[in-house]
């Protein structure tokens, strides 16, 4: 009999404790003897700056597609431009009067207006061309 009360005491003694722990930790005191809470903490900091990391490179991969998308467009433009001044120039050159006389001087400046609208539209096409000179 003696034995049972020894661990009845045992019981309760190991229940008050318990209950002193679960007390004090519902007031506030916390007992992290290995650290987890800080390791949690270490886990989380690393995950956001992931995150952070990921979400700066997803708004520079947008940022240099809308970039690319309007350097393309201004270059369609480009292409369009030179589409149409080239068509005009040939029209003109075909109707023209002097169309069958080898380069007139009325026909050299049409041609060098063309070259210079070109030039105007597209001026990395231009960039190292010397000037043309009326042929003799």
């Amino acid at each position: 009999m003696r034995a049972l009360r020894s661990w009845g005491w045992v019981v309760v003694g190991l229940v008050a404790v318990a209950l002193a722990l679960a007390a004090a930790h519902g007031l506030g005191l916390r007992w992290d003897p290995f650290n987890l809470q800080e390791r949690r903490l270490a886990a989380a900091r690393s995950r956001a700056e992931r995150a952070e990391a990921d979400a700066h490179a997803r708004r520079a991969e947008r940022d240099g597609d809308l970039i690319v998308s309007r350097e393309v467009a201004a270059a369609r433009d480009t292409e369009i431009e030179v589409g149409r001044a080239t068509a005009a120039a040939i029209q003109q050159a075909r109707e023209a009067d002097d169309a069958a006389i080898p380069l007139a001087p009325d026909r050299v400046r049409r041609l060098h207006d063309h070259d210079r609208e070109l030039c105007r539209h597209a001026p990395a096409t231009c960039a190292g061309a010397s000037p043309v000179e009326p042929a003799d």
